[in-house]
């Protein structure tokens, strides 16, 4: 057996993080411990992730090889010619979620695009793991069939939400709200039927099964007789992409930055190539507030204009992230403003992975326990409308697993779910710790701002705003939301670093549950 990996494991749930520690004990590098996480955070955090889910694996070799990104992005369905792309034959409809102030979204099986995260998660392992697929999934399977403590992040989002998006499919209903109306306590004993025979077949067959085998049959079965559009075609014919990062300095760093087609990483390393060279210096009561709410308005501006464009491509990301890209925006920038798996090892080893399953169709895939996503009825994901783009063609992502490599020795993972809020979360955490110098901990738990465009009509901007901010420099033109408290609707920012004398530190954000394990 290779010696135990000294790690750090910074995650949304304990379950996941106890198997990412598992994996280390056993030796597994960086790669075979975030992979070994990443299933069980499809279980532990199935409403953030799932294997119906997608993902991005940003994974820095510790023998000094290039990053590279490993794209699990959801892609559009509809493949096989026998089922319907008229949205009036497929099972979609519209729900408003009680959440960050109130969203629509659509829900159902016509909703559904066709999983990545899976293929992601074989592929990391395929290329920089070094344990045998069975030792990586044997936590996943012990997990599966013994069950797991219910959240508080689950708990807590299914109690603001309620059964009804969840309440269109019984085996969906009662997984979450057992007795049809309440969630699982938080703590209280939580299980997935049917999810014991599936995490064992994964272990068995790997991933095959579920583009091509029983699984792959069963979610097929379940979209062609209740108005869903993935097939077995669609699983078939689906392939994790590997991909060049973009790459950004800042402060002493080199960011490494989740490519196009996901347009995540190109608005992360916008926001903070402006922020880094706008950021005022010393006290500054009001200005960091204004500055913030500036920059994501003209990221508003930018994403709609080029970002989230038809012809936006790795070529345009890598400019505008050049000065030349950067600096003429920064005029606008003055006065007249999912889940996260984070791995660092003492060998230099960074893995950040980061899942999302939407915000759920409600609806599961009949006797394998898998939650479906809705990443077909999210706006945000769908920018030219529902069932534009062509099949086989990427969804959008937002997110933005991200590593940075400093000039000092220094190597770091981090990320966040939270949907539009990714790239704001991490901006700001990044700010605190690369420009105020702030620890990680107080970097992640600083207050956040997050602009919105108008909801509907001509209204104003909305910014959202956490306690702590001198709101005093922002424009009247902003209609600003104080929160009470810090809150999870702004993210749950994971942080693993290795510094260069080989320690180790992770820190998990306070908004939602998070857990950091480290392995000596």
């Amino acid at each position: 057996m290779p010696p135990t990996t000294r790690a750090v494991i910074a995650a949304d749930s304990p379950s996941t993080a106890a198997a990412g520690a598992r994996v280390a004990e056993l030796g597994g590098n960086a790669a075979d411990i975030a992979v070994a996480a990443g299933f069980v955070a499809t279980m532990a955090e199935s409403l953030l992730c799932s294997l119906s889910g997608s993902g991005f694996a940003l994974i820095a070799p510790a023998d000094g090889r290039d990053p590279e990104l490993i794209d699990g992005a959801h892609a559009v369905p509809g493949l096989d010619p026998g089922l319907r792309r008229d949205p009036e034959a497929l099972d979609v409809v519209e729900y408003p979620l009680p959440y960050g102030g109130g969203i629509r979204i659509r829900i159902g099986r016509g909703t559904v695009a066709v999983p990545g995260a899976p293929a992601m998660l074989e592929e990391t392992w395929r290329r920089h793991g070094r344990l045998p697929w069975a030792e990586v999934l044997a936590p996943a399977v012990e997990l599966a069939r013994s069950g797991w403590p219910a959240s508080k992040t689950m708990s807590g989002y299914l109690a603001l939400v309620g059964p009804g998006s969840y309440s269109r499919q019984d085996d969906c209903l009662f997984c979450y709200f057992p007795d049809g109306r309440r969630p699982p306590d938080p703590g209280a004993p939580f299980r997935i039927s049917h999810m014991d025979r599936t995490m064992e077949q994964l272990s068995r067959e790997g991933t095959r099964a579920l583009y091509e085998g029983d699984l792959a049959l069963a979610f097929d079965r379940e979209m062609r007789a209740h108005g869903g559009l993935v097939s077995r075609q669609d699983l078939r014919s689906y392939r994790a992409e590997v991909r060049r990062p973009l790459t950004l300095r800042s402060r002493g760093w080199t960011l490494g930055l989740n490519p196009p087609p996901a347009i995540g990483g190109a608005a992360l390393g916008v926001l903070i190539g402006w922020l880094d060279r706008a950021w005022p210096d010393g006290p500054a009561p009001g200005r960091r507030a204004r500055l913030l709410a500036k920059a994501q308005l003209a990221l508003l501006e930018l994403r709609s204009g080029v970002i989230e464009a038809e012809d936006f491509d790795d070529s345009i990301a890598r400019a505008l992230l050049e000065d030349s890209g950067l600096l003429p925006w920064l005029p606008r920038l003055s006065s007249p403003g999912t889940t996260q798996i984070s791995v660092a090892t003492a060998d230099g080893g960074l893995a950040s992975i980061a899942m999302s399953n939407g915000y759920d169709a409600g609806i599961m895939i009949p006797g394998t326990g898998i939650t479906c996503n809705n990443a077909l009825g999210e706006p945000e994901l769908n920018p030219r409308g529902f069932l534009a783009a062509p099949p086989g063609s990427r969804v959008v992502s937002n997110m933005a697993p991200s590593i940075a490599l400093g000039d000092d020795g220094r190597r770091l993972a981090f990320g966040s779910p939270g949907a539009s809020r990714i790239t704001t979360a991490l901006a700001q955490t990044w700010a605190w710790l690369a420009f105020e110098g702030l620890d990680p901990e107080a970097a992640i738990a600083a207050p956040r701002l997050h602009v919105d465009p108008p909801g509907s009509g001509d209204g104003p901007p909305v910014a959202r705003v956490e306690p702590g901010f001198d709101l005093s420099g922002l424009d009247d033109g902003l209609a600003v939301v104080p929160f009470p408290t810090i809150d999870m609707y702004f993210g749950g920012v994971k942080l693993a670093l290795r510094s260069p004398d080989g320690s180790l530190l992770g820190r998990a954000d306070p908004r939602r549950e998070g857990a950091v394990r480290s392995v000596d």
